[in-house]
């Protein structure tokens, strides 16, 4: 069977993109032909072949709704002729395409996974957010043979899915339990993590925020972030005028092979995000495969709480409030055993819940039933 992902981008630590590179690894190993049509920041075309994947590249010409605008993706699908489209939401300009697509070509089954709602930040995104869903929604209706959240708050805090509810299965977004596995690590100064993209909806101000009150009580500490955005600048500027530049360290982007030890080398991860453009939080479910704590936020109709289980796996905190979250931290430096007992409880639920390999095998019957 040829499977074709049409995503916004193949590379990188994002949750999309480790999540649709899991799928295909899955679907390679079941004896498919898998290929990735994504948008790259590039001049001309490209297609390699990357671990089995045959990757299509198209260059990024723009974005519309903090998502890539590209040349058309009908030709590539024309040419590709896939049994099944796997398409990855919300990318506005593919949806589109692949919607036209699926128009001529009926017999192609379309599975879209709905990751997040497009969020508005400001009047000129929630023009287009409505606009979009005004086409969005029958669209779904019409094209999708399935829809796949990836948990049940998601469904009930999303306009469009509430309206899609009997095309829509729930699986969530699985963890690969061995790579990201505990081992017994000392660190020099207590660590906190944070693993994402350094942009306005991970909450990152807030952060540091709370390291300078958790600073100022005289704990001593080091918050890595890894990871890069249009928000680096700024925040290693926040972090200097908070006082704090000595305990935040910006790691940037680092390997997928390294990534692993990274998790493994903190004492409590941290994700503070602010907005349900946050649907479920991939890397907090890798920091719990690892056997670490989480801190994350209760974002109203996002899947993180769903994740991170506030009291048994980790601390859930309101968002935007740094000195809950900067309680929290304390909390969990202070106490030893809770903090051990909570990373116990968050591997265990990692491996009975979210294994990549159960979750992998769900994804791969939405595309036969």
């Amino acid at each position: 069977m040829r499977i074709v992902h049409v995503t916004k981008y193949f590379s990188g630590n994002g949750g999309i993109e480790s999540y649709t590179r899991s799928i295909s690894k899955a679907a390679l190993a079941a004896g498919h032909d898998v290929h990735v049509i994504c948008a790259a920041k590039i001049k001309k075309y490209s297609e390699h072949v990357e671990n089995g994947v045959k990757v299509v590249r198209l260059p990024k010409i723009s974005t519309i709704m903090n998502a890539p605008l590209t040349r058309p993706v009908g030709p590539v699908l024309e040419r590709l002729r896939p049994d099944v489209i796997h398409l990855h939401m919300p990318n506005p300009w593919a949806e589109v395409n692949v919607f036209l697509y699926k128009l001529s070509h009926p017999k192609t089954r379309l599975i879209a996974t709905y990751h997040s709602d497009v969020i508005a930040y400001n009047p000129l995104m929630r023009f287009l957010s409505t606009l979009r869903l005004a086409y969005l929604v029958p669209s779904m209706g019409i094209f999708c043979d399935k829809i796949i959240s990836t948990s049940g708050n998601y469904v009930s805090g999303s306009a469009a899915l509430r309206m899609l509810r009997k095309k829509t299965v729930i699986i969530p977004l699985g963890v690969d339990v061995k790579t990201f596995s505990p081992a017994k690590t000392k660190n020099k100064n207590f660590t906190f993590l944070f693993v994402g993209r350094l942009i306005p909806y991970k909450g990152l101000e807030n952060l540091i925020k709370a390291c300078g009150i958790v600073k100022g009580s005289g704990k001593k500490f080091i918050l890595n972030i890894v990871g890069d955005g249009k928000l680096y600048q700024s925040l290693r500027k926040s972090a200097s005028d908070r006082g704090v530049k000595d305990r935040v360290k910006f790691l940037r982007s680092v390997s997928d092979s390294r990534l692993p030890s990274i998790y493994r080398k903190c004492d409590v991860f941290i994700l503070p995000s602010v907005y349900k453009s946050e649907a479920f939080g991939l890397a907090q479910l890798e920091a719990m495969s690892s056997g670490k704590p989480v801190i994350s936020t209760n974002i109203k109709g996002s899947g993180v709480p769903f994740v991170n289980k506030n009291g048994y796996t980790g601390i859930v905190v309101k968002p935007r409030d740094e000195i809950s979250l900067a309680n929290a931290m304390m909390l969990l430096m202070d106490d030893k055993k809770l903090r051990l007992t909570m990373g116990l409880n968050a591997r265990k639920r990692a491996v009975n819940f979210f294994n990549e390999k159960m979750i992998s095998r769900k994804v791969l019957e939405t595309y036969i039933r």
